[in-house]
């Protein structure tokens, strides 16, 4: 298996990324084909896929502005025929040494489905949540995310997990800071959006990384 950024323009190889990023979220957290192609092509994303013998067997997607101190991965999923084979932490593990060596290290933030509400879904969102636990990811305590997709459907309960490996608490100001380069340069909304206030509004100065 080798990690490689994907090639918006192999039509062929796109569609089977996008088979498997359709078949691994809900609806209401998809983006469209369209506005992936666009992501694949920005200096700001790159769509790092696991490939073998010209399969695509899972990808990331991560959101690396230079002029951001943090990085996003928005997306990651392995095809459903191939999990449970150690290949997502080799993935993530690859992708972000990547970026590492480019741009330095930097938070990385994961959204996340809450695990923590009840969902048809609950044993899967269980199962990421460990996953990225496992890697040494952590939860914001206390918080609680609200995903700013452009979509008809109410977006699920969400958590914004923490991977770095010395930090220990954020700052509310700083959290705040997170939110409105989100909202703004990954989500195209304005960035006094009434959600960042709503999701701000009963939490400390401090926040713990637990």
């Amino acid at each position: 298996m080798h990690i490689v950024p994907l090639d918006t323009t192999n039509k062929a190889q796109f569609d089977d990324f996008y088979a498997i990023y359709c078949a691994s979220f809900p609806l209401s957290e998809q983006k469209s084909y369209e506005e992936l192609l666009r992501m694949g092509s920005s200096s700001f994303y790159t769509i790092f896929t696991a490939q073998y013998d010209e399969q695509t067997l899972g990808f990331c997607i991560l959101f690396h502005d230079t002029n951001v101190d943090f990085y996003l991965l928005e997306y990651m999923a392995i095809d459903t025929q191939k999990r449970s084979l150690g290949l997502g932490s080799k993935l993530l593990l690859a992708s972000t040494e990547v970026l590492i060596k480019r741009y330095g290290l930097k938070p990385l933030l994961i959204e996340i489905d809450s695990p923590e509400k009840p969902s048809d879904e609950q044993h899967i969102r269980e199962k990421r949540e460990q996953f990225y636990r496992k890697q040494g990811a952590r939860k914001i305590d206390p918080f609680d995310y609200i995903l700013p997709l452009n979509s008809d459907e109410a977006p699920p309960p969400m958590e914004l997990l923490v991977y770095h490996p010395t930090l220990t608490h954020i700052s509310k100001e700083n959290l705040k800071r997170w939110l409105e380069i989100l909202y703004t340069n990954v989500y195209g909304c304005d960035k006094n959006d009434a959600r960042i206030e709503a999701m701000l509004k009963d939490t400390p100065p401090i926040l713990n990384l637990i």
